[in-house]
């Protein structure tokens, strides 16, 4: 299979990422910590933008700067799901090498990793607490759907 390591990877993030936003109401998209901190929306919205940002690199070697513009909670979390879907469609198509994978792990897709622990923490301020899990012992199946 090729990138299997990336296309595991990305299911992981889509399955925490779900498991992160299940159930929010609306109003959750505009929650915040305070002292300057992102909001829900903010959030999901820079993690959109990480992964287009990664998708758009990878076909044409181009960073697009622009900042995406900012949807409404529901619709946010749709994109990004559409989005990690586009680019695990294009790790299947397209070989990346081994130093490319290490880049993309240390880089973007940690980095969005780090932000779905924001928003379970957010959720938890917000009296949404997430149940806690094994997450080594769920079976990620590869390929988002």
């Amino acid at each position: 299979m090729r990138n299997e390591f990336l296309r595991h990877t990305l299911s992981t993030i889509d399955y925490r990422f779900r498991k992160s936003v299940i159930n929010v109401a609306d109003e959750f998209g505009n929650f915040s910590a305070g002292m300057g901190s992102r909001t829900p929306k903010q959030i999901i919205n820079h993690m959109y933008h990480v992964l287009s940002v990664t998708h758009i690199f990878i076909l044409q070697e181009k960073y697009n700067a622009k900042a995406p513009q900012k949807l409404e909670l529901r619709l946010e979390i749709d994109r990004f799901i559409s989005e990690l879907k586009k680019l695990d469609e294009l790790f299947a198509e397209k070989e990346l090498d081994i130093d490319y994978t290490k880049k993309l792990l240390q880089g973007p897709l940690s980095d969005i990793l780090t932000h779905i622990g924001q928003i379970s923490m957010l959720q938890r301020l917000n009296g949404n607490s997430i149940e806690g899990e094994n997450f080594a012992s769920v079976a990620i199946k590869t390929g988002i759907v």
